[in-house]
């Protein structure tokens, strides 16, 4: 399951907005307020009333704010087309400011209740033992503030708990603590039996949940091994290069990275019990600033890893980094931008792939240099005056730029052009 379309109106600040999405990968870019988390907001919404109609029948999902509706406007409209093998359906959710009619515009929910109904009568069939495609959202609030050292409430960690804050909160390592402890606890306890003959009914080892975490964990951060929770004092430590820390030891990019993938993987093992490999369920994720408190090694590399280790799942992503965006196909990037009008529109470039990281920043996110104004100035004298053939006074700025800046290829190509002009003489 996927989105195939969806489209913005009037919506907080996009006049009319449609994005035809890739079924794979889909990468925002723009300034701030261009609209990025808008789009993720708008897609975790809709999302939402079919979630939590699979959840509960006749469920309200989340709805359009009138703080949402777009200045001078008295109406906002959200529309969301998705498929599954080969089948397309939609809805869409309307809200009106107050003091407006709302004759003119409804709101049509009847798909996100049939498709819902019809997951339910699977998981009714099944007791539970069926996968059921999965909604994420990892907004840029994300970060990992603490690691709890006791069990504050018992959860029932069954099927229909993949959805639980799956649309709201992001990554949450409380939960994800202590959904990892008890299945720990079952996985110890289900030890014992694994050379008996006789076994329990519910006998599984190793966990196959806990292993899916596991492994995803480690094709994202390989040099973090050996995830587990220590009981006394009660602590989550990990092997980081052959060293045992808390998990609260490690940096806030290492701990965000670690909760979010973390966190999904352990959302779409539950949502997957029937898969022999609960990676290859799918699912919608939206991740809002993917290179949030990520060193630029990490931001090259996550983006190809999360299609490695989720292929069947569709990726929305939010992203500042130029390292993120050179490992991105065009046909799964959009540019965002404000027209002079005041419109907010997505272009898709010809090119992004391979791009170095100062092609992507000037001819992607409009950066005219990557250099200190200043230096960019310097040099553009430099040319000038090696072009009017004032090669001495071209020498003489040449040494005192290196003195700011070192040896540079803008500085040799620039001598070897007065060079050139010597040994021509033009």
């Amino acid at each position: 399951m996927h989105i195939h379309n969806l489209t913005l109106q009037s919506f907080r600040g996009a006049q009319n907005l449609p994005l035809e999405l890739d079924g794979k990968l889909n990468v925002f870019v723009g300034m701030n307020g261009a609209g990025k988390s808008s789009i993720l907001d708008a897609s975790a919404i809709m999302l939402s009333w079919l979630a939590n109609r699979i959840k509960h029948a006749g469920a309200s999902g989340r709805p359009i704010a009138e703080t949402d509706i777009k200045n001078g406007d008295s109406s906002a409209n959200l529309a969301i087309q998705l498929c599954e093998d080969g089948a397309y359906f939609g809805w869409n959710l309307a809200k009106v400011r107050k003091g407006y009619s709302k004759k003119e515009l409804a709101s049509v929910l009847i798909a996100a209740s049939e498709v819902a109904k019809r997951i339910q009568g699977d998981i009714s069939e099944h007791e539970g033992k069926t996968n059921i495609p999965l909604f994420a959202y990892y907004p840029v609030n994300r970060a990992v503030l603490d690691i709890p050292l006791r069990i504050r409430e018992r959860h029932q960690f069954g099927l229909l708990s993949a959805y639980e804050e799956s649309l709201t909160s992001g990554a949450n390592f409380r939960t994800f603590f202590e959904w990892f402890r008890e299945r720990e606890d079952l996985e110890n306890e289900n030890r014992k039996y694994k050379d008996d003959l006789l076994k329990p009914n519910d006998f599984q080892f190793p966990d196959s949940q806990l292993t899916a975490v596991r492994r995803a964990l480690e094709s994202f951060m390989p040099d973090f091994t050996e995830l587990t929770v220590r009981r006394n004092p009660l602590r989550m430590e990990v092997l980081k290069n052959g060293q045992r820390l808390t998990v609260n030891q490690l940096s806030d990019g290492e701990k965000c990275l670690m909760a979010m993938v973390g966190d999904l993987a352990r959302r779409i093992a539950i949502a997957n019990p029937q898969r022999t490999d609960p990676l290859l369920g799918d699912g919608i994720v939206m991740i809002d600033e993917i290179d949030l408190h990520l060193h630029p090694k990490w931001q090259r590399l996550v983006v190809p890893r999360l299609i490695e280790v989720f292929p069947n799942c569709q990726f929305l992503i939010s992203t500042h980094s130029p390292h993120v965006i050179t490992h991105v196909q065009p046909e799964s990037l959009f540019l965002l931008n404000m027209t002079d009008e005041g419109k907010l529109e997505a272009i898709r470039p010809v090119e992004s792939y391979g791009k170095t990281v100062d092609r992507v920043l000037e001819d992607l996110m409009g950066l005219q240099t990557t250099r200190p104004n200043r230096v960019e100035s310097d040099l553009r004298a430099i040319y000038e005056q090696i072009d009017e053939g004032q090669l001495d006074t071209a020498r003489e700025s040449i040494s005192a730029l290196e003195k700011t800046i070192g040896e540079d290829p803008e500085l040799v190509k620039a001598k070897v052009l007065i060079k050139r002009k010597e040994l021509i003489g033009r």
